[in-house]
């Protein structure tokens, strides 16, 4: 029996899975800590299969080596990972597995995806999480509980919250929603040394940054009907699909970012 909170429906169709019925590539989507890798390795632990992780360094040779393979396997593809020259390494292998290979690959969404790699894969996606399956994973419930469970939507994001990040960022938020009218440029740019766009955590978290600014613009368009909340939360939104591209440089793309920013202030 699963002890995975949600995500029955899906479940329920892995749980029906022999190594005679399983689809030969199968694509996992759902946002970031929503389960994709706890599902795989649930899935691998039902078939009784070991998981070997393509790297987006993966050779021909080595991807020759896994074709060959006398042992049945599951290789896990993490495609956040992959640009798209090198999914296209991916290609011969996802079209014409072996007998012995079992693929899974996982991704947010199906944006910078290749579409013959798309045409290839059965794709299951993950179910929303109701509040009610997220309140298992929160670890401080001393802090906004209404905002938390509006900017962590799955379980993993709720495991990797920090509360005081959480607050700083609502207070730089709410300062570029309320004040970005009255800031120079150079003020704008700044905001960039905030943020997160490598392996510096003691910075806020770059997804988590855009989504708090979602939520405060469109907090002060409905309070104050202000129109630049509303022009900058519409931005926000139409942006979504481009963010979610893992090929995109978040640096560029916050500087570029805040630059739109400015410039819709004025």
């Amino acid at each position: 029996m699963s002890t995975i909170i949600g995500q029955t429906k899906l479940l329920s169709i892995l749980d029906n899975f022999t190594l005679a019925n399983i689809p030969k590539s199968i694509l996992f989507l759902g946002p970031s800590g929503s389960g994709k890798s706890l599902l795989t390795t649930y899935l691998a632990d039902k078939l009784g299969l070991d998981i070997v992780k393509i790297s987006s360094d993966i050779t021909a040779e080595m991807l020759a080596d896994y074709y060959q393979c006398p042992v049945q396997k599951m290789y896990l593809i993490q495609l956040k990972d992959f640009n798209e020259n090198q999914q296209n390494k991916l290609l011969k292998t996802i079209e014409e597995t072996s007998a012995n290979m079992y693929i899974v690959l996982e991704a947010e969404s199906e944006i910078g995806i290749l579409p013959t790699i798309l045409n290839r894969c059965q794709k299951f996606k993950l179910e929303p999480y109701t509040r009610e399956q997220l309140q298992n994973f929160l670890i401080d419930a001393s802090g906004p509980l209404d905002l938390i469970y509006t900017i962590c939507q799955t379980p993993g994001q709720m495991l990797n919250l920090d509360t005081s990040k959480l607050s700083e960022t609502y207070t730089l938020c709410e300062t570029i929603v309320t004040r970005a009218k009255e800031a120079t440029f150079s003020n704008i740019i700044k905001i960039s040394t905030k943020i997160n766009c490598k392996d510096n955590y003691d910075k806020i978290d770059f997804e988590l940054f855009f989504k708090m600014l979602a939520y405060t613009s469109f907090k002060y368009y409905k309070e104050n009907n202000d129109e630049f909340a509303f022009k900058l939360y519409l931005y926000l939104v139409e942006q979504q699909s481009k963010r979610l591209n893992k090929s995109i440089a978040k640096e560029s793309y916050l500087l570029s970012f805040l630059s739109d920013l400015w410039e819709m202030s004025r």
